[in-house]
């Protein structure tokens, strides 16, 4: 894609208002595979203090329609507990107990990967480009929340000018606030660029760095039952 034809794209996009912008939807394939179908993505956390791993856990995350998605906790620390978004509300559900919890989408998992990191994937239903400017050969895109139950009040992201590729972002807090600093990492498989990762950073607790691996992603089709808060409660899946 030319610088030319990238900023067509992206002005047209911007000033029509009418679909996701281009490079959120570059994210999303580049991370689900596909920016609409139902997919399943296999995803680990790692906490890493001073450069040595301190903790690890998996989930497997089913990515529905209609910012709808359910995290099962596979690690054994972790065994039998669910989390289930639906719009913006988010539950946590325990094995010992048929009562789930109501949380936030900031509510942490390990180090710096909280649970709306882990369960919301589709950006391009969750944030609305409202500026960009270009340095360089990169655009930065200022992306304000489509809601109030996404995890972040306002991102700065930082895309190739030429793919748009997503490099960095910075997300902020309602108050305004920095929260963390992210690093996408990108790998080709099957011949294609993914998004594999990301690399959080407190700017706070220096020597920690939490990384969200992306290990796969298919198309899959989620039962309808599976986004029933009564159905999670009894059931183990």
């Amino acid at each position: 894609m030319s610088k030319q034809y990238a900023l067509l794209v992206l002005l047209l996009s911007f000033t029509a208002g009418l679909h996701a912008h281009p490079a959120l939807e570059v994210m999303d394939k580049m991370r689900l595979g596909t920016s609409d179908r139902e997919v399943k993505v296999m995803t680990e956390i790692r906490l890493y203090k001073k450069g040595e791993l301190e903790s690890q856990r998996d989930y497997e995350v089913y990515v529905g329609s209609n910012r709808r998605s359910l995290v099962l906790f596979r690690s054994q620390a972790e065994a039998g507990q669910k989390m289930l978004m639906l719009d913006d509300q988010y539950w946590l559900f325990m094995p010992s107990s048929r009562r789930p919890l109501r949380i936030t989408p900031m509510q942490k998992l390990l180090g710096e990967a909280s649970s709306g990191d882990l369960s919301s994937l589709r950006w391009k239903d969750d944030y609305t480009v409202i500026s960009e400017k270009q340095e360089g050969q990169k655009w930065v895109l200022e992306l304000e929340a489509a809601r109030s139950g996404v995890t972040y009040a306002r991102v700065e992201l930082l895309v190739d000018s030429d793919s748009l590729h997503p490099q960095q972002a910075d997300f902020y807090l309602q108050s305004g606030r920095l929260a963390r600093e992210a690093e996408f990492m990108l790998e080709k498989r099957q011949g294609r660029l993914v998004i594999s990762g990301m690399k959080l950073q407190d700017r706070i607790q220096t020597n920690e760095q939490t990384l969200i691996l992306y290990h796969s992603s298919e198309p899959v089709d989620i039962p309808e039952r599976w986004f029933n808060p009564a159905f999670l409660s009894r059931e183990t899946l």
